[in-house]
């Protein structure tokens, strides 16, 4: 076939338009599946769960949902979850999670004012997801909120990372790492170092110490009066607790007060009605005291410590503690401690610290309004200057939410709760003196005595009552209400859990002494093994098995020694009730190996 020039050039139209199709068609193709595929995104910033986490305003339920590895066990949809950093700069930043879903879950995430709601497909390994880009308005910490919209089963899926890119970023945001969980979690604390008058042996050190309302968080610790050798403050223990709490190192360096020699021994010389003495370890050790008092945020509350040598290479430690609602001095404890650091008071200091790793989040804050010392020479001078300090966690950047300094005419301390308007570390401040020294007579003040726990002869006793016990063989040939009052520790009473038995929490026993008895203090020994060990109690008292009155609720450690509950007073009293009503691993089920009372002498 002759092909002519406009046949060609016909060809050539027809040649071009058809490939200009072609390519125009193979664009959109490629545009398309671009859209069904994950773009990559530079999210090269791992902020991890564990150390950084937390639900908010629910302790318990960070307790059992930020664990190792992160976010898991995560079910009920009004938990929100917030994981929190630290930014030097300000602008876009891309966000995302590494996550593991069992189900489809559909989570709502937010930073500051934005919010973005997305549905994550069933999987069954951890990927990185991206979620989408945020702005940062402000330096500071800042938190992604995650919340639970609704999934395809029980969980919103395990999340151990929330993820934020790109590079250009790393220098700009801090967080908790891996080497610094459990004191992240727990957050900075801070301190205030007093000025001491010079060339003064110093033998009483007094300290006034007010907490603001609604800053009190469990865990708190809000220490008064601190020395080269331990403490004395108030805690926040837990929702029904709070203690006063009086401590002493021993010289010898352990964590376990069961490996200090005898001649390193804090020995107690006594202390006050209703006050627990023992010890203590675990950051470093010796010999603790404390009563349990429900203060008040709010309130002022005085301290005075003693410090003097009264025998050959040692000092004795005297704590007092001063409630307006008492209106008198009360005795705490005193200790007298071997191998001493100085025959006087030295390095006078106030804290504040949080030890529950599930209230990192709260801010706590306390307030110190008129600090003295007492001499040998029989003066008062008043200590108006303080530096303000960080532990570890502060100053090596782990936590920024750290402060203190002076606020009007007193010292302030504050920390947790990722506020981003912290003071400098090491800066000294003054505030304004009061000039007028404490109006105390050392004379009147209870001198301690040694008192000893006698237990009581149970014989006679018995169980006349209890809401349950494990008699359907699942403790074996133990596990009933009465073993109790055995005298064998490896016997216990355990609430009932086999044959289809559900008891739930509380738990009670009554124990009729057979006559009125008066009594001191009540102890307690835990079952041996620390399985379901009880950890909050209550304890009723009656004359008549009809008529109670309750004696308070108290909380047990997770131990196998005798505790002991000294009560305020002593009572006369022939039944008492025993109601177990938390335990430690916060399960429904509980255990007891011995319940007995005292007699002081």
């Amino acid at each position: 076939m002759k092909i002519t020039k406009l046949g060609i050039l016909t060809l050539l139209s027809a040649s071009l338009f058809f490939c200009s199709c072609s390519k125009e068609e193979t664009v959109l193709e490629e545009e398309s599946v671009k859209k069904d595929k994950p773009v990559i995104y530079d999210l090269s910033i791992s902020v991890p769960c564990e150390g950084n986490s937390w639900v908010v305003k629910n302790p318990a339920a960070t307790g059992n949902t930020i664990v190792s590895g992160g976010i898991k066990n995560w079910t009920n949809s009004s938990d929100k979850i917030r994981t929190y950093f630290y930014v030097k700069a300000t602008g876009t930043i891309q966000v995302g999670i590494r996550a593991n879903f069992g189900v489809s879950s559909t989570l709502k995430i937010s930073l500051g004012e934005e919010t973005q709601e997305i549905t994550f497909d069933k999987g069954n390994a951890f990927n990185d997801y991206n979620v989408g880009t945020f702005t940062i308005n402000q330096t500071g910490y800042q938190f992604i909120e995650l919340e639970g919209v609704s999934n395809g089963g029980s969980s919103f899926g395990d999340i151990s990372d929330i993820l934020l890119g790109d590079s250009s970023w790393k220098s700009n945001i801090s967080f908790v790492d891996s080497e610094w969980f459990y004191w992240g979690r727990r957050g900075p604390s801070v301190h205030l170092n007093y000025e001491e008058p010079a060339n003064k042996n110093i033998t009483w050190f007094y300290n006034e110490l007010t907490v603001p309302v609604g800053k009190d968080p469990i865990g708190s610790y809000f220490m008064a009066n601190g020395f080269s050798s331990g403490y004395f403050g108030m805690q926040v223990n837990s929702e029904t607790e709070r203690r006063i709490l009086f401590s002493v190192w021993s010289a010898y360096d352990t964590q376990d007060p069961n490996q200090i020699p005898a001649e390193y021994t804090v020995e107690p010389l006594g202390y006050g009605t209703g006050v627990t003495v023992g010890e203590f370890g675990g950051e470093g050790s010796g010999a603790q005291s404390y009563l349990v008092y429900d203060w008040k945020p709010g309130t002022t509350y005085k301290f005075l410590l003693k410090g003097e040598s009264n025998a050959t290479n040692s000092i004795d430690y005297t704590a007092y503690f001063f409630a307006p609602e008492i209106g008198d001095w009360k005795l705490i404890a005193s200790f007298r401690r071997p191998f001493p650091t100085g025959q006087h008071l030295t390095r006078l200091h106030s804290f504040l610290e949080n030890f529950n790793t599930t209230m990192g989040d709260e801010t706590r804050q306390v307030d110190y309004t008129n600090q003295w010392v007492y001499d040998t020479q029989g003066s008062w001078s008043e200590m108006t200057n303080a530096t303000f300090t960080t532990d570890n966690t502060g100053s090596q950047g782990v936590r920024l939410d750290y402060d203190g300094g002076k606020e009007g005419d007193h010292f302030y301390l504050r920390n947790c709760g990722f506020f981003s308007d912290n003071e400098t570390p090491n800066t000294s401040f003054t505030r304004t003196a009061k000039g007028v020294a404490p109006n105390i007579d050392f004379s009147k003040l209870e001198i301690p005595v040694i008192k000893t726990q006698t237990l009581m002869d149970r014989t006679g006793w018995s169980v006349i009552d209890y809401s349950t016990q494990e008699d359907q063989g699942g403790e074996g040939e133990t596990g009933r209400a009465s073993d109790v009052l055995d005298g064998n520790v490896d016997t216990y009473w355990h609430s009932c859990w086999s044959g289809g038995c559900s008891a739930a929490a509380p738990h009670h026993i009554t124990v009729d002494m057979g006559q009125s008895k008066t009594v001191n203090g009540f102890s307690f020994t835990q079952r041996q093994n620390l399985s379901r060990t009880v950890q909050d109690l209550e304890i009723q008292i009656s004359d008549d098995n009809t008529n109670w009155v309750s004696l308070g609720d108290f909380v047990l450690e997770k131990n196998t020694s005798q505790q002991t509950i000294e009560l305020s007073t002593e009572r006369t009293f022939r039944f008492f009730k025993f109601i177990a009503k938390a335990s430690h691993d916060g399960t429904n089920n509980a255990a007891m190996a011995e319940i007995g009372t005292y007699i002081l002498e």
